[in-house]
């Protein structure tokens, strides 16, 4: 039997694991900061930096100690960084320690300036360098990823549960609820207000399903005009998809909010639509009414400008204009992957262009159009601009009350329990999508 090798899992001209040797990089990368930081120390003078929290603490210090700081650090990481591509054992242990001490100092600078940016900057790159040098390659691969995640995702939005369970104070504060005299479930009474009468009327509950019913129909528009133009696009020769891609993506160089007060110009009782409606039809079916009844008819109507703007009808345009591309570029994606041969092979078999798209395209194509709906219908859920500006606040959904709440009502416990149910109906959302996905496989 042959002799079987298998690959080593370290660089054969040095003997340094590769995981070891991007810890030595990193190191490196260290040392580099810390010399930045001292050019900036040395040039505040001359380029008038914005100082961080921890320079101006170093300022009250005497001046030799600013320089001790950062020397230290540089030749820390210099000699471990070095000393982990020559291979000696210790750097290794000494870099474990450099960035578990720099973990605790990071906890008890947040504590002394509460400068989150700083204290999570120092974590994630001692965090980073520490699963190197433990040589957990899994874990260090992932760090990047899973640090954002929790740092940008999973802690705002615990931050926002526990500002959800209080109640705002007289002057705008947050106040929590005595658990011993209110009970446990004083802490969800902003999340029953949301659900209770207010002057008779299930008015919060009105709004919500308002913006479930329109996030839903958008959806459903988006899907009906969007599925046959990304199958148009994707039966086109390869050589013009990209253009017609291209296209596709194009108002997406332009700032939503621009895009949505060209709407409004558009709408308005001046804008272009109106202004053909009012001057140039109404002056020739007047200059006609004596002519026919039907362009006296026609001159009465067209006396006045159309109501095209404030209205849930103009919010359906914005939307709808808005989140159209977005239901494109999904379903593209998936068509373009599609085998087009199962469509031949079950007309050869007899079946109709119905049967092959009810039994063969749609349920190939599910997942498309499930990622498609999910991409639609979790911003319109949430849509403050559009119903602001087309709306005339005239037509209320979740976006404009979460805004209303923190903004003006300056009740931030009530705003963050209605946007904690919001991020709950989107995960509801994504929920039914991977259900989907996993029956399909």
């Amino acid at each position: 039997m042959a002799a079987t090798t298998t690959k080593p899992d370290f660089d054969m001209t040095t003997g340094l694991e590769p995981i070891l040797r991007v810890a030595a990089y990193v190191s490196l990368g260290h040392a580099a900061l810390w010399l930045i930081l001292l050019l900036r120390w040395v040039t505040f003078g001359s380029m008038d930096w914005d100082a961080f929290k921890f320079e101006e603490a170093l300022v009250t210090l005497p001046a030799i100690v600013p320089y001790l700081v950062y020397g230290i650090g540089i030749g820390v990481d210099l000699v471990i960084g070095f000393g982990l591509l020559r291979d000696v054992p210790q750097a290794r242990f000494a870099g474990i320690g450099r960035n578990i001490i720099f973990i605790l100092l990071s906890l008890i600078y947040w504590y002394a300036t509460r400068e989150f940016l700083g204290a999570i900057t120092i974590v994630g790159l001692a965090g980073f360098s520490l699963l190197l040098l433990y040589r957990n390659s899994a874990w260090a691969i992932n760090y990047p990823a899973a640090f954002w995640l929790i740092v940008f995702f999973v802690v705002p939005n615990l931050i926002v549960l526990f500002i959800s369970l209080g109640e705002r104070g007289p002057r705008g504060t947050i106040v929590y609820p005595n658990l011993l005299q209110d009970g446990f479930f004083a802490l969800f009474d902003d999340y029953a207000r949301f659900f209770s009468r207010i002057g008779g009327q299930f008015l919060y509950l009105r709004i919500l399903w308002r913006s479930v019913w329109m996030a839903t129909v958008n959806t459903l528009l988006c899907l009906l005009f969007g599925y046959p133009f990304a199958y148009w696009i994707a039966r086109r020769p390869k050589k013009w998809r990209s253009i017609l891609i291209f296209l596709v993506m194009i108002p997406f160089w332009t700032n939503f909010l621009v895009r949505t007060y060209a709407w409004m110009a558009l709408l308005r009782n001046t804008g272009l639509i109106n202004s053909f409606w009012t001057a140039t039809l109404h002056e020739q079916a007047v200059a006609l009414s004596g002519s026919s009844a039907f362009f006296t008819w026609l001159a009465e109507i067209t006396a006045n400008p159309l109501p095209l703007l404030f209205n849930q009808g103009a919010v359906f345009v914005g939307l709808f204009y808005g989140y159209f591309p977005f239901v494109i570029l999904p379903l593209y994606s998936n068509l373009e992957k599609f085998d087009w041969t199962l469509l031949e092979a079950a007309n050869d078999l007899g079946a109709n262009r119905l049967m092959t798209t009810v039994r063969i395209l749609f349920p190939l194509s599910l997942p498309g159009i499930v990622a498609a709906a999910i991409i639609v219908f979790v911003p319109t859920l949430g849509a403050y601009v559009t119903p602001d500006l087309l709306g005339g606040g005239q037509v209320a959904m979740l976006g404009n009350l979460l805004q209303q709440q923190f903004m003006t009502a300056r009740d931030w416990p009530f705003g963050s329990a209605i946007g904690f149910l919001m991020m709950l109906i989107m995960l509801f959302a994504i929920l039914i999508y991977f259900r989907v996905d996993k029956e399909r496989r």
